[in-house]
């Protein structure tokens, strides 16, 4: 009757508290937390993304850097051959300049020779008398002695002059080649100062990138680094996740001995009491099992009674749109009761997941909802529960608000034990608090 509560009968009673009471120590001495274990491991799963990229970004620069790092140590390779090509050009410039010079002093040292024969025989003239040119001839003793004696005047100035002539000649002439030379050298000079120039400037730039190879190569292993310290931490939050699915299979492995148990023991009462009541001669009628309702006043129940906190809200942001359901979960909610929210009929239900237990990713099972229950409220209304550990109900059934119609669990895409509880209408996901204000 609507309002009040029916009256457990005591063994069953007895037994499911210690079904709860069993999850309940366990829960509570268990501090991990598998929701919280999902969301680090994903945290760390992005984080690695971003270092493998930026290791895959440093890499190209790194390929960038060393390719123009080749690049300038050939340059600088080309410009010491240069260079070396130009001390070479220098060095046979400066022997040019020094035998083009010992030919001028050459020249020099002739001049001054002839100027010495000119100097003595002009003494000698003059010794003999420093008689003019013209008195050398008047003494002539006959035409034939003064022929001779102008042809050897004559010939001894011409000589001289032709001689001192031409060396001034050779002197110039060596002299302008000189000034080349030295022009060259100046020339060659200022080419290997601007190749110098030019490849101390090279330098720079090649000590320049060298540091931002090494630059490169520290924020590589760096990523390296984080990216190592990030994966042991990832092997630690799965063994945990291991650990912790390892107990929570044991836990429900035990909940659903304890369940048949429990089933073995209500079957063997309801046995007996029949059996008592043929040998008294009455008819047996079988008691309600109130475990299978839970009491209500004509509006619609929580779907997890006792447990009411919201992991995750309908408006909750999921990365492309709202979560569309409330997340229904705390330390003891795994193995609680999950009851229909109204009156209705059933017309969907899974109960094929055996993947109960929490986990980074779907497993498949259900669609993401692992083992559920789908009501049909009439007008266009439908509760949806996920995530459950086991059904009660089946398709057909026709179900009021406050029936059980199975368990939590973690079936399904679910990081831990939780209700996923979900409203629609018209095909429409709407939040399920609006039935509860």
């Amino acid at each position: 009757m609507a309002g009040k509560r029916k009256l457990r009968k005591a063994a069953a009673a007895l037994t499911f508290a210690a079904l709860l009471f069993g999850m309940a120590s366990f829960y509570t001495a268990n501090a991990f937390d598998p929701e919280e274990n999902a969301r680090e491991r994903q945290q760390l799963a992005q984080e690695n993304k971003e270092y493998n990229e930026k290791i895959e970004k440093t890499e190209q620069e790194l390929a960038e850097k060393e390719a123009y790092s080749q690049k300038l140590q050939k340059e600088i390779a080309d410009l010491t051959k240069k260079i070396k090509n130009s001390n070479v050009k220098i060095e046979n410039l400066n022997n040019q300049i020094t035998e083009n010079q010992n030919k001028i002093n050459e020249k020099l040292s002739a001049i001054d020779d002839r100027l010495e024969l000119l100097r003595v025989r002009l003494r000698t003239i003059y010794t003999a008398g420093d008689i003019s040119t013209l008195e050398i001839v008047l003494q002539a003793k006959d035409f034939s002695d003064f022929i001779d004696k102008m042809e050897l005047v004559k010939s001894i100035a011409d000589y001289d002059t032709e001689l001192i002539d031409g060396l001034k000649d050779e002197m110039k002439s060596i002299g302008k080649e000189q000034e080349q030379l030295r022009s060259d050298k100046a020339g060659v000079e200022e080419e290997k100062k601007a190749l110098e120039k030019n490849k101390k400037k090279i330098n720079d730039l090649s000590a320049e990138n060298e540091e931002i190879i090494d630059e490169l190569n520290e924020q590589k292993e760096n990523a390296e680094h984080s990216i190592a310290e990030n994966e042991s931490r990832q092997q630690e939050l799965e063994k945990a996740l291991s650990d912790y699915n390892k107990e929570l299979a044991e836990k429900v492995k035990r909940q659903r001995e304890l369940r048949k148990q429990r089933e073995a023991q209500r079957n063997a009462q309801q046995e007996e009491a029949k059996r008592k009541a043929l040998e008294n001669g009455e008819t047996y009628v079988p008691e309600d099992d109130e475990e299978q309702y839970i009491d209500t006043s004509g509006e619609y129940v929580w779907p997890c009674p006792g447990h009411t906190y919201l992991t995750s809200t309908f408006d909750e942001w999921r990365g492309a749109n709202n979560h569309g359901a409330l997340d229904i979960a705390d330390g003891n909610v795994y193995g609680a009761s999950v009851v229909a929210c109204w009156y209705g009929t059933v017309f969907s239900t899974n109960n094929t997941c055996v993947h109960d237990f929490g986990k980074s990713s779907s497993c498949g099972c259900g669609g993401g909802y692992g083992n559920y229950v789908m009501i049909d409220h009439g007008d266009g209304k439908i509760s949806i529960y996920g995530h459950l550990s086991d059904v009660t109900v089946s398709p057909g059934d026709e179900v009021v608000p406050g029936q059980l119609i199975g368990y939590v669990g973690s079936t399904g895409y679910s990081t831990g034990p939780h209700l996923h509880f979900e409203m629609q209408y018209n095909g429409v996901r709407y939040d399920p608090l609006e039935e509860y204000n």
